[in-house]
């Protein structure tokens, strides 16, 4: 069903086979294997050339943007031995998030992202799971992105990473294992740091957003001088 266009019927038919797809969302052409569940919310856009192998859960609030030649996958949450928790082979997002194109995430120990979030550029890698030198076997720990955060083109996140409220990751930087991040600041660097406050105007977030009913409040009143 996934490989058909995107048109209203095949929203339907995916409702049938048990998924949850708004009937303003779009979902285009896509490679889909072995997904239990796909929950997609108002205006929310899925766009070609997607593959999803291996998740229990891929959940989009209202307004998300999936663009072109994403990689999501969570075959790794079978390891031997992973205690199972809600996290696990899934992917939340949370409204008006974005991942643009060409990334790599790992689902097996669960992404999130938070409302408004952005994962720009290309060749970003998400990953869930590690090696774990100490214990030996496999780490699966959730990448948490905050609400209004953003990560820059080509960063590497790690397992258990949480990226703050308002955060940027500056491009090409790498978190390391269970990072906390801090809200509101810039980040950088191999391992990243953090380098200085930052303040992400709010208009910024209003690029390709969904304008739905939820955004009719009557009329809006001018901007304080």
């Amino acid at each position: 069903m996934f490989l058909l266009p995107p048109c209203g019927l095949k929203i339907r038919l995916l409702n049938l086979l048990g998924h949850q797809v708004h009937p303003t969302a779009t979902i285009g052409i896509c490679l889909v294997r072995r997904v239990d569940r796909f929950e997609v919310g108002a205006g929310s856009l899925i766009h070609h050339f997607n593959l999803f192998r291996d998740l229990r859960l891929v959940r989009l609030g209202e307004g998300c943007r999936i663009m072109l030649f994403n990689q999501i996958v969570g075959d790794s949450g079978y390891e031997p031995g992973a205690t199972q928790n809600e996290n696990l082979r899934t992917l939340r997002m949370g409204d008006d998030s974005h991942i643009i194109s060409q990334h790599y995430l790992d689902c097996g120990g669960g992404i999130i992202l938070g409302d408004n979030t952005w994962v720009t550029g290309i060749r970003c890698t998400l990953l869930s799971h590690a090696f774990d030198p100490v214990n030996g076997g496999v780490i699966l720990d959730p990448v948490t992105i905050g609400d209004r955060a953003v990560v820059a083109t080509s960063c590497t996140m790690l397992p258990g990473t949480v990226l703050g409220e308002g955060a940027l990751l500056a491009a090409g930087s790498t978190t390391w294992t269970g990072q906390d991040a801090k809200a509101a600041h810039l980040h950088g660097g191999v391992p990243a740091r953090r380098l200085a406050p930052v303040e992400i105007p709010r208009h910024a977030y209003d690029r390709a957003r969904y304008q739905g009913p939820r955004d009719v409040v009557g009329p809006a009143n001018p901007p304080s001088e």
